[in-house]
């Protein structure tokens, strides 16, 4: 029994048992071929949506840890565990004083960056400067 019970084990660790299968998106926002940092006080936003047909509208958004100092960003998800797989168009604003310095042009439904997030995706560059 205790073999069976070591195997089981073994097995679920190796292949998986159950789990959510989320993923930690990471990368970073570019402009003029280098970082998008920003001050300590401003505030960019990078959100991963669920790509989704016209019309039709999401029913989640995962909001991205960023950096201001690297330009880099984290998608942790609600859980803090990651997004799920899937295709997502991401939407960048960069807001001061409440205000987003972009005027929604990365935001939604307008931005232009849609990106294919699976377990092969290592480094996500959104280049503001690239529509």
């Amino acid at each position: 029994m205790t073999r069976f019970v070591t195997i089981a084990f073994v097995a679920c660790f190796v292949i998986g048992c159950g789990g959510d299968h989320k993923l930690n998106a990471v990368g970073r926002v570019v402009k003029g071929g280098t970082p998008f940092t920003v001050p300590p006080d401003d505030f960019v936003k990078v959100v991963f949506v669920p790509y989704t047909e016209p019309g039709v509208q999401p029913r989640m958004s995962y909001i991205c840890d960023y950096d201001n100092a690297a330009g880099t960003f984290k998608a942790i998800g609600p859980d803090l565990k990651g997004i799920p797989p899937g295709k997502y168009r991401v939407a960048v604003t960069h807001e001061r004083n409440k205000k987003d310095l972009f005027k929604g042009a990365y935001d939604l439904p307008k931005t232009p960056f849609v990106v294919d997030v699976d377990s092969s995706t290592k480094d996500i560059v959104i280049d503001l400067d690239k529509k």
